[in-house]
């Protein structure tokens, strides 16, 4: 009796500490009246012990419940599910947090000897290892997005609740609404933090067996497996793959009497071929990977070693089949995708009163299921073969002595560079008409373009070397046709490259039409130039080596015509690019269009009585001697002498001169010669030439006229000095 009294007596002690400690306890959090601050009640600056923490829930659960007592039996109903969310919650939050992270991963152990088959298995538990972790990796950054933008909406979910008044009724259900989802957004980032520290002592182990399999090679040893076995083994997958190829092609009839010939028929038909094919690769791959284990297991043995020579015929021809099923593996990973897309988004408008063409999209996508199945596995033994043609590589290098290891490691690494650099050139960029474009395809496009490029330079060459040896050939001529074949031989170019890529210039109606619409809004000066340069070669109204004077006064020879501007070289050797439709649309003096010889007009004067036949005859002496005058025996073409006006203080006149052809394009030095000499001949003759003169006459000096005032103004200077 004394003894139950006892524990009664505990047992009352224990609950009034309980109680004592909980009315110790802060106040929880109140749904009405939520303070920015709320969540350190559960989690302060200071670490809570688990019991305080559990404490803590309790009482928030108490007072949520009483707090439900003064709204309505209705939205009491509403809300209690809620509370009872943020209690669960807030206990598997304790519960997690209490909890300790342990390595639950299998210990690895290292041997000091590994058969083939000891190697396989490891390579295989890494693998596991490795793709579980990049699926845990990948779903946690996805977490990760997920939980920012949770805390997004609860600061909006904050700051709605903040605009409601206290003795608003709503602000009791949007209060336990704020706290039901920040319960659950700390639970969340609580189990994803705890994924990440898991996932960091999974990295550890993968990590670890990854460093124990990149030396594995140098602990193999022979297997206990016979050699009855591993054939057993390559002839059982290789009757398996004579099986797959036996089979008869499947067609709708066949599956579905009666059924109409459609979309869903032909790509079922295809995923059959196309698994088919998949399954065949898988087989054959494990068929040559027996073999190659077969190899290297016997080149193991210290009895045997005429395998050492056959184990790297038969890694290549394992690496010739994995690259032959490789470059097909594409095409039925995007064939599997694309009518698994294609029969659910049929499937979805299907009418129920079809029951046949029901059938064909479920047993399309059965097969799309079942194909997407088969290239897992394939991908799955592509890897191990992969990992034993390292064992077998590395093998071969160590049985052979430096100079054969530096042979087979420069051929190993040029095969494998090769392999990354020709995947690197065959992966797909983008599409254009369904057709793929590869970095391979552009660089073939880009040669194609370039070779065109060639091809014309050599051909303008050629014509311009046919002007130089042919005087009678006009050299312009020959540009304007050089030109004409370099932008045919380009555009031929581009076209052949394109359709070397597969593009079908037929369906580019889109294309052009967004072409036109760029044209005519951002590209227009581009064509506008493009088109007048055109029209200046076929007009031939511009010529290469004439010499033209713009209305801006610039003057210079056509050393090019371009696609977009013709490049003019004034006299002073500065090269000057003029957009083509300048051309066209101002005025232009060309001055060796039609002739190359012209006539210039060079004024000069000279002081009223000069005889004018004497200037005649000394500015005639001076035209002849400079050098550019044309001079002829028909005498079309003669200097002549113009007066041409009474000047205020000088008779007018003008040299009109013919020049040769060679001094058209030399405009300044030509005036400058002439001026020289005038002026040579005119002072060898006696001959003024007047400046202006201006006299002044004063009618009146302070008051006075004439002499008087000039008198007056003489004093007044003396008298100043």
């Amino acid at each position: 009796m004394a003894v139950i009294f006892q524990w009664i007596l505990c047992l009352a002690l224990l609950i009034s500490s309980v109680l004592q400690a909980e009315d110790k306890l802060p106040a929880p959090p109140d749904p009405q009246g939520l303070e920015a601050s709320w969540w350190l009640y559960y989690q302060p600056d200071e670490k809570v012990e688990k019991a305080d923490l559990d404490a803590r829930i309790k009482k928030t659960y108490s007072r949520l419940k009483e707090s439900l007592k003064a709204v309505k039996s209705d939205q009491r109903r509403t809300l209690m599910p809620q509370v009872k969310k943020i209690h669960e919650n807030l206990k598997q939050f304790s519960n997690l947090q209490d909890e300790t992270i342990t390595d639950t991963l299998p210990q690895l152990v290292t041997a000091e000897k590994y058969t083939i088959d000891q190697a396989m298995d490891r390579f295989l538990l890494w693998r596991k290892l490795k793709n579980d972790l990049d699926l845990e990796k990948g779903d946690m950054l996805w977490q990760r997005a997920q939980l920012a933008l949770e805390r997004k909406r609860q600061s909006n979910r904050r700051n709605n609740y903040l605009k409601l008044a206290i003795s608003d009724p709503q602000r009791l259900s949007a209060g336990i609404e704020l706290m039901a989802n920040r319960v659950s957004l700390e639970l969340a980032a609580l189990q994803n933090k705890r994924r990440e520290a898991k996932s960091k002592v999974s990295n550890l182990q993968t990590k670890r067996l990854q460093e124990e399999l990149d030396n594995i090679h140098l602990r193999l040893g022979p297997s206990s497996t016979t050699n009855e076995a591993w054939e057993k083994e390559q002839s059982r997958e290789t009757a398996k793959l004579n099986a797959i190829r036996q089979q008869p092609e499947v067609t709708v009839d066949e599956q579905s009497p009666g059924t109409p010939l459609g979309s869903a028929n032909i790509k079922y038909m295809l995923l059959v071929s196309a698994g088919k094919e998949v399954q065949s690769g898988v087989h054959e791959l494990a068929a040559m990977r027996y073999q190659m284990m077969h190899a290297l297991d016997r080149s193991l043995t210290v009895q045997i070693k005429q395998d050492n020579e056959s184990l790297p015929q038969i890694s290549k021809n394992f690496m010739d089949l994995k690259q032959s099923i490789k470059e097909r593996q594409h095409s039925w990973h995007s064939l599997t995708e694309q009518s698994k897309k294609f029969a659910s988004a049929q499937a979805a408008n299907l009418d129920r009163s079809d029951p046949v063409l029901s059938q064909a999209y479920k047993r399309l996508l059965k097969q799309a299921d079942e194909n997407d199945r088969t290239l897992h596995e394939l991908e799955l033994e592509q890897g191990v073969g992969n990992f034993l043609l390292q064992l077998a590589q590395l093998k071969t290098e160590n049985d052979a002595g430096w100079f054969r290891r530096w042979q087979i490691n420069t051929k190993m690494w040029l095969v494998k560079s090769w392999g990354l650099v020709n995947e690197w050139l065959n992966a797909t960029l983008f599409e254009v008409n369904e057709a793929p474009v590869t970095p391979m395809g552009l660089l073939s496009v880009l040669f194609i373009i370039t070779v065109a490029w060639f091809i014309s330079k050599m051909i303008r060459q050629g014509l311009e070397k046919l002007g130089q040896r042919n005087d009678g050939v006009s050299a312009s001529s020959l540009y304007t046709l050089g030109r004409v074949i370099h932008y045919i031989v380009l555009i031929l170019g581009i076209i052949i490259g394109l359709s070397s890529i597969g593009i079908d210039f037929t369906k580019f109606a889109l294309f052009a039409s967004a072409l036109g619409v760029g044209i005519g809004f951002g590209l227009q000066t581009l064509i506008s130039n493009f088109v007048a340069g055109l029209l200046i070669l076929f007009e031939r109204s511009l010529k290469v080596g004439d010499f033209i004077e713009l209305a801006t006064g610039l003057l210079g020879e056509v050393k090019e015509i371009n696609m977009r501007s013709t490049l003019i070289t004034t006299n002073d050797n500065v090269d000057i690019l003029v957009p083509n439709s300048e051309f066209i649309n101002t005025q232009v003096t060309n001055w060796t269009l039609r002739d190359t010889i012209r006539r210039i007009h060079v004024p000069f004067g000279v002081a009223y009585g000069t005889d004018k036949d004497t200037v005649k005859k000394a500015v005639l002496e001076a035209a002849d001697e400079v050098k550019w005058t044309l001079k002829d025996d028909k005498k079309i073409h003669q200097p002549q002498i113009w007066f041409v006006k009474f000047g205020d203080s000088s008779l007018n006149f003008e040299l009109v001169v013919w020049l040769k052809a060679e001094a058209v394009k030399r405009p300044g030095a030509v005036q400058a010669a002439y001026l020289w000499e005038i002026e040579s001949k005119l002072k060898e003759y006696g001959i003024e030439i007047p400046f202006p003169q201006r006299d002044l006459h004063l009618r009146s000096v302070f008051g006075q006229k004439d002499e008087a005032g000039i008198t007056l103004w003489d004093k007044q200077n003396e008298a100043k000095t």
